[in-house]
């Protein structure tokens, strides 16, 4: 008797329904939504902001409280209002962001490689440039979300209490908004790139720890070798703290404007390019 192939369903219409990058994206954000390291830097941040806020409230008490006049120039000399401040809201989410990063970027490619969901993926619908956009999209989207609200509350907050004249600028969304997204995508594609190299997902949370100590420590030697301070761009850690200084106007960032545009090109196309190379369909089948 022969042997028929079985019947194969029709095709499906790729133009009905969502693009398949954000079908992706929608599923890791699920995915680490169910996880508990999801819930708890959920909780971390939150006491994060918590403090952030209750400092933007006690200087506004500084400064509208007759009884605290002396405690408000106390606080005028300790801390300044100007850039700086301004510059500071990202700050306490930034360090603990890079090792949120680091434990949930380091398996974004790592856990399809191990087990070897690539190939039918590319099967179909998903081509490799919508894989690789999926997975940049949701690692520099994470951070950014992170860091939006250390950016947008205190800013309401200023301006509920005292208007234009609070402790927070009213210009600081056009501020940090853009200096976010540029560090968002540089953690973005160094945790893609570094994943993509990696077996496991935990080798790949190594790889991403391995590559940020590994430039940050490269960076400090040359810089204390040489004292040129245009390597610290280098510094990915760094270049994550200088680009809210920058957009902020402070007078004397950690990186000058240049070192940090470059630098910050180099890690996003670098790492871009590791991923695209480490997730070709020739890769997914070894």
């Amino acid at each position: 008797m022969p042997i028929y192939a079985p019947t194969l369903p029709p095709a499906p219409d790729l133009h009905q329904g969502q693009p398949p990058f954000l079908v992706l994206m929608r599923f890791d954000f699920t995915r680490l939504w169910r996880q508990k390291i999801g819930r708890f830097f959920s909780f971390g941040f939150l006491l994060l902001l918590l403090v952030k806020v209750g400092w933007i409230y006690v200087k506004f008490l500084l400064q509208t409280n007759p009884a605290l006049k002396g405690v408000e120039e106390l606080a005028r000399t300790v801390i300044s209002q100007g850039p700086e401040f301004q510059a500071k809201l990202l700050d306490p989410a930034t360090y603990l962001l890079w090792f949120l990063v680091a434990l949930v970027g380091g398996g974004l490619v790592a856990r399809d490689t191990l087990y070897r969901v690539r190939p039918l993926m590319y099967a179909h619908p998903v081509s490799p440039k919508d894989y690789l956009l999926a997975k940049l999209g949701f690692a520099s989207l994470l951070p950014f979300l992170v860091l939006l609200p250390f950016a947008i509350l205190p800013w309401l907050l200023s301006l509920l209490l005292a208007g234009l004249h609070g402790p927070v600028w009213a210009t600081v969304p056009l501020r940090l908004l853009p200096a976010m997204a540029i560090s968002s995508a540089l953690m973005g594609s160094l945790a893609v790139g570094a994943s993509s190299m990696a077996a496991t997902p935990r080798a790949g949370i190594g790889w991403v720890l391995g590559l940020v100590l590994g430039s940050s420590t490269l960076a400090s030697m040359i810089h204390g070798l040489t004292g040129i301070t245009a390597v610290d761009a280098l510094n990915p850690i760094m270049l994550a703290e200088t680009w809210p200084q920058l957009l902020v106007g402070m007078d004397h960032p950690l990186v000058a404007w240049l070192p940090a545009v470059l630098g910050t090109a180099f890690h996003i196309s670098l790492w871009t390019f590791v991923a695209a190379r480490r997730t070709r369909p020739s890769e997914a089948v070894i």
